[in-house]
């Protein structure tokens, strides 16, 4: 495989917005080139910081880089007003099919290959991706930063007095069959200091009853499959579950690039090898930065080979 192409300058990059798609941004280079399609999926921070952070660098690389916030948290008055209110305040029944809408409407837009199409995600982007990998057979690569193998709870005001009711994400109008949590609204009222990890690990030692119907059916995708994570991630165990992943798909012989960083959390997307601070996340700053210096040229190369920008 030739190496992949130096990047363009920053300042050839175009941005357009997507009809029907609030907030949602198209980046790409100028020019009538159709360029294969990598939708940024962002984490529980939702909005669009991430789109806005790998948008213009993966433009830069030669794709049609998707921004699509899908939540905005809206906590009420409970915490400060969502930055997009036009979006889903809570994190409940998530469509995932909105990706094929969004497909449809990239296919009208110049300079874009929808024949072409990824996913790059991180947390519970990342669940989002491979919920979607798992329906759609015209998904090519999936690049997913500590993944989940699980459907997994979901949270808002909603669930305040109703907590294990609702499911993170839906599909074809039907919340899907979810992993339940112990302890998240106590964990909120704990803010900071609240072990989200445990409140994951321990609803899942809670309900083995739920883990088959609110498992991933990832070996339902036959793409390649890169997962990233860190076995000292704080927020939940990635590490464990990539494995897990892995596992399913290796018992099928589809092709997953897994890295696993064994001192590092859940901060590990982009290429920065400068130390940074993330105490929620888990991992050294020193093992996160070395994790991510080393994992970002094997994503670079991963899609370029996928994809062939």
């Amino acid at each position: 495989m030739p190496p992949p192409a130096a990047p363009a300058p920053a300042d050839a990059v175009e941005t357009a917005d997507i009809a029907g798609f609030p907030h949602a941004k198209l980046y790409r280079l100028a020019g009538e080139k159709k360029r294969p399609v990598v939708v940024i999926l962002a984490g529980a921070e939702g909005g669009d910081g991430a789109g806005k952070r790998f948008g213009p660098i993966l433009a830069q690389m030669g794709y049609a880089a998707i921004s699509l916030p899908y939540y905005s948290p809206n906590w009420g008055s409970y915490g400060p007003p969502p930055e997009y209110p036009d979006l889903p305040g809570s994190f409940i029944d998530i469509r995932v099919d909105q990706l094929a809408r969004l497909r449809t409407t990239l296919a009208g837009m110049p300079g874009v290959d929808v024949e072409r199409f990824a996913l790059f995600a991180g947390s519970k982007g990342s669940e989002f991706a491979l919920i979607a990998a798992s329906h759609y057979p015209w998904i090519d690569a999936v690049v997913a930063y500590a993944p989940s193998d699980l459907v997994w709870e979901g949270w808002g005001l909603e669930t305040l007095e109703a907590e294990g009711t609702r499911s993170s994400f839906s599909f074809d109008g039907k919340p899907l069959p979810f992993m339940p949590y112990r302890g998240f609204v106590e964990g909120l009222q704990k803010g900071p200091a609240a072990d989200l990890r445990a409140i994951h690990e321990n609803g899942r030692a809670d309900h083995p009853g739920r883990e088959t119907a609110a498992r991933i059916p990832i070996e339902n995708y036959r793409g390649p499959l890169m997962l990233i994570a860190g076995d000292r991630d704080h927020l939940w165990n990635s590490g464990r579950m990539s494995r897990n992943i892995a596992a399913t798909r290796n018992a099928r012989g589809l092709k997953t690039e897994t890295l696993i960083y064994p001192q590092a959390g859940h901060d590990l997307a982009g290429g920065s090898a400068d130390p940074r601070e993330d105490p929620r996340g888990g991992g050294t700053p020193a093992a996160n930065a070395q994790a991510r210096a080393d994992s970002w040229p094997k994503v670079v190369a991963f899609l370029a080979g996928a994809l062939t920008p």
